[in-house]
């Protein structure tokens, strides 16, 4: 059963990505910046269940990029309502590339979102003036490779909690106290 747990997550993040209501398509990033938690919902763009990583895209000037460039780890949150599980992932930031092939393949709606003129948090006067680049962008691909996952699910009459830890290119999990 222990080793279903983990697979089930695996079978999780891989339909989050053709199921857009699914609850994982959206989870929570957490970084550290000047020695405090930043956290952020970003979407699931890619996820290999071999190598274990989980790729988003984001804005090269977003605060999240500035906290990896100091502190690669991080940790990710995914929640799922209907079936009370919460899977913890701690991660490394393995790549952050810049690709303009992938910016090019996405909607055209979406490519804005990596052409405005000022960074990302950056204080504007109002929202109808946000300007965008015509030629530029800042799109970048980012990369996570998870090193330990933490799975819970409330259930009765016992919840369910189990720890898996990357060890040597395996996987090894214990249950643990809920």
């Amino acid at each position: 059963m222990l080793n279903a747990l983990l697979d089930r997550c695996k079978e999780e993040w891989q339909l989050a990505l053709t199921q857009r209501k699914h609850p994982y398509r959206f989870f929570v990033l957490g970084t550290v910046a000047n020695s405090r938690p930043e956290l952020r919902t970003v979407v699931l763009r890619d996820f290999n269940s071999d190598s274990m990583e989980f790729t988003i895209f984001t804005d090269a000037r977003s605060s999240k990029v500035s906290s990896l460039n100091k502190n690669e780890t991080v940790e990710i949150l995914f929640y799922n309502p209907e079936k009370l599980t919460q899977v913890r992932v701690q991660a490394q930031c393995v790549l952050k590339v810049e690709d303009d092939i992938l910016f090019n393949e996405q909607a055209l709606a979406s490519q804005k979102d990596y052409t405005t003129n000022l960074a990302p948090g950056s204080p504007i006067d109002s929202v109808s003036s946000v300007s965008f680049l015509n030629e530029e962008h800042h799109f970048l691909k980012l990369v996570f490779q998870a090193t330990q996952v933490e799975y819970l699910e409330l259930k009765r009459p016992v919840h369910i909690r189990a720890l898996f830890k990357k060890e040597k290119e395996r996987w090894i999990g214990e249950f643990s106290t809920p």
